[in-house]
């Protein structure tokens, strides 16, 4: 467990002056412009534990875990990083690909095709057999769920999880009352196996779901989707799509997309900037979008808003801001990547500092929160050298009110 005495965090606000914060033994909010000794986000100088040759990865959580999604075995919502942990008490087996939240469940998925689980399995949400509603730590699913073969893309929605394996299989998984399975009206239950409905030498290139729909793009740039497409969001006709359906007359030749509760987000090649939002205009997610999103890195999405990082580490972000979750209007530079939660943002640093900004009221952007239980108007910024000797943070994750960041050790000993 990663305690108070581990951590320092600044609230950061465009400041006249400027100021340097060193290290402190907890999270702090101050007006300051600069935090020092960035490459301490990186090592670790507490020499109480020895050091291995062999390479461990850590995975921490905090936010809502009010079903065990953080998979710190609890339920108890947590402020401050917590260790993650396998069911079996044994260390993760391969680094991590993606991390996917749902309502109150969340997907790991290792790089060597490993899929793992934590929260609530009601309704086969979670993919495996429980003898209760949840699960407070990570169990990994089983290979015969997905026929035996090996995962490379997942997401999911509220209540429904969505896999797509290497030989670029289908799995659905969960509720289906708003055609989120893909399979039909109101179907529910563990492993649904899509029909294929695409050219069998085509493979799925990107695969993401909001609160109850799903987008799907092939190589090609064929895009399809299921679920919830009453705003438009997976084209018209505007209704429930109960099974996989291509979404037609797209300006775009697409290769990657991200879904919002209300809308779905397409771009093309980012040397050519084409872009394309499908669904209503809240809180101007259309109307407020630039008009090409050339040199893009990195898109993600909240159930309100967009982001979109380019090369250079600054992004661009547009849609909800009623609690701060676009950042401030002086935001954090030099990022190599960004994801985004329900109402929420989590930043990594080229430096390896984590910032995080939104919606904090579960303990996700940590203790730093407004009165309403915001961070808005400022960012809180994470001081990570105490994750462990010489521990890198190499990956940050979110979802519903839940943040996530994983570490690697370095493979060099020290002097």
């Amino acid at each position: 467990m990663v305690t108070a005495d581990q951590l320092a965090c600044v609230r950061y606000r465009a400041s006249p002056r400027l100021g340097v914060l060193v290290s402190k033994p907890h999270w702090m909010c101050h007006d300051v412009a600069f935090w020092a000794s960035p490459l301490e986000a990186f090592y670790n100088t507490n020499t109480e534990s020895g050091w291995s040759d062999h390479l461990t990865m850590k995975l921490y959580g905090f936010g809502s875990n009010g079903s065990g999604q953080l998979g710190i075995g609890n339920t108890e919502d947590a402020t401050l990083p917590q260790l993650c942990r396998l069911n079996n008490e044994q260390e993760w087996p391969s680094s991590i690909r993606m991390i996917k939240g749902g309502g109150n469940h969340t997907l790991v998925l290792l790089e060597s095709g490993q899929l793992y689980v934590s929260g609530c399995t009601r309704n086969g949400r979670a993919a495996i057999d429980s003898s209760t509603d949840s699960v407070t730590k990570f169990n990994e699913v089983p290979t015969s769920a997905f026929g035996g073969s090996k995962v490379k893309l997942c997401s999911a929605l509220w209540e429904a999880s969505v896999v797509v394996t290497d030989d670029n299989e289908i799995y659905t998984f969960g509720v289906g009352s708003k055609g989120e399975l893909g399979i039909g009206n109101g179907v529910k239950g563990n492993s649904h196996k899509l029909e294929r409905f695409c050219p069998t030498d085509e493979h799925i290139v990107d695969l993401t779901s909001s609160m109850a729909h799903t987008v799907i793009i092939f190589s090609s740039g064929d895009v399809y989707g299921w679920g919830n497409g009453k705003k438009g969001q997976l084209g018209a006709p505007t209704e429930i799509v109960w099974q996989p359906r291509k979404i037609q007359n797209l300006p775009i030749q697409a290769v990657r997309a991200v879904c919002g509760t209300e809308f779905s987000y397409l771009v093309g090649a980012p040397e050519y900037g084409h872009h394309a939002i499908l669904g209503s205009d809240k809180w101007k997610i259309r109307s407020h979008a630039p008009s090409s999103n050339i040199g893009w890195n990195q898109i993600t999405a909240s159930w309100g808003s967009v982001f979109s990082l380019n090369k250079s580490g600054n992004f661009h972000a547009w849609g909800r801001n009623d609690r701060g979750q676009l950042g401030p209007a002086k935001r954090p530079v030099g990022l190599a990547r960004i994801v985004a939660g329900s109402e929420h943002a989590v930043a990594l640093t080229e430096h390896g500092t984590i910032t995080v900004w939104g919606w904090g009221e579960h303990g996700n952007c940590g203790p730093g929160i407004d009165s309403q239980g915001d961070v808005k108007g400022w960012w809180n910024e994470m001081n990570t050298c105490r994750f462990g000797k010489f521990h890198k943070v190499v990956g940050i994750g979110a979802g519903c009110a839940t943040t996530f960041v994983w570490t690697e050790e370095t493979n060099s000993k020290p002097d």
